[in-house]
C-alpha cells in the first residue's frame, strides 16, 4: 500500500529534557512534516505531536500502522476516529485517524515520554489553585508557540455552578485578571457558564458545565512570554 501526502503539519517538541532522541514516528511514503510549535507537556509528561493528511481510507491507514507497530499494539474507537498505539522504548506512541472526506485521512501522531518524574510548571500549579477545594484534575496540557505560553486544565468537582463561578472569579482577580464577560447557556440537563478574563499579558477562558451530579471545569490561559 502507498499513501500519498496531501498536506502535513506537526507540533514538534524539542527534547531538551535530557532524554534519548524522540522516536521517528512512521509516516507513509511522501509525507513530510513541518514544525508549528516548540514545546508541549501533556499531563506532566513531555510529548511530541504530529498531524498529517494523506490520501486513502482509515482502513488503509490502520493497516499501515498495524504493520509498523507489530503485534504489541492496542486499538480503540474514539468518537468519529480510530486510535492505534504501541510502546517504543521510553515512549508511548499513539496515532489517531479520522476521515476528513472520502479518500482523505487526517492522522494525529503523538509520542509521550513515559520515564522520569512528571513536570508541573509554575503556571500550571497556579492554575490548579484557581479550582474550588476537592476538585479533581483530569487532564492538563501546556504548550509554547511564537512567544505565547498556553495552559489548558480540565477538572471535575461536586460544587454548584454559582460557587464555582465565585471561586474562579475571586482567584482571577487575585492574579490581576479582570472579568471581561460572562455568559450562561441552558443545557438539556443543567446549564453552562463561560467566563472571559484578561490582563496586560494574559487572556483566560473558563467554562463550567453542569453534568448532573458533577461540574466539569475547563480553564484555558494564554500568556505572553516576558522579555
Amino acid at each position: 500500500m502507498r499513501l500519498h501526502a496531501a498536506t502535513a503539519a506537526l507540533l514538534l517538541l524539542a527534547g531538551a529534557c535530557g532524554a534519548s532522541p524522540w522516536p521517528e514516528l512512521p509516516l507513509p511514503e511522501g509525507v513530510r512534516a513541518q514544525s508549528v510549535a516548540a514545546d508541549s507537556v501533556l499531563n506532566g509528561r513531555r510529548a511530541r505531536i504530529l498531524r498529517a493528511e494523506f490520501s486513502g481510507s482509515v482502513d488503509d491507514a490502520l493497516a499501515f500502522y498495524r504493520a509498523q507497530f507489530g503485534k504489541q499494539h492496542v486499538e480503540n474507537p474514539l468518537r468519529d476516529a480510530r486510535v492505534i498505539a504501541a510502546r517504543q522504548g521510553d515512549y508511548f506512541n499513539t496515532v489517531q485517524l479520522r476521515e476528513l472526506a472520502p479518500g482523505r485521512v487526517q492522522a494525529t501522531l503523538m509520542s509521550t515520554l513515559m520515564t522520569g518524574p512528571g513536570e508541573l510548571s509554575r503556571v500550571l500549579r497556579d492554575t490548579q489553585r484557581l479550582l474550588p477545594a476537592d476538585s479533581t484534575v483530569m487532564n492538563t496540557m501546556e504548550s509554547s508557540d511564537d512567544g505565547r505560553r498556553a495552559v489548558m486544565l480540565t477538572a471535575m468537582n461536586a460544587v454548584d455552578l454559582q460557587t464555582n463561578r465565585d471561586e474562579l472569579v475571586r482567584g482571577l482577580r487575585q492574579r490581576g485578571l479582570n472579568l471581561a464577560r460572562e455568559e450562561r447557556a441552558p443545557l438539556a440537563r443543567g446549564s453552562a457558564l463561560t467566563l472571559w478574563a484578561e490582563s496586560a499579558q494574559e487572556e483566560a477562558t473558563l467554562s463550567v458545565i453542569d453534568a448532573g451530579e458533577h461540574r466539569l471545569v475547563v480553564i484555558n490561559r494564554v500568556r505572553e512570554a516576558r522579555p
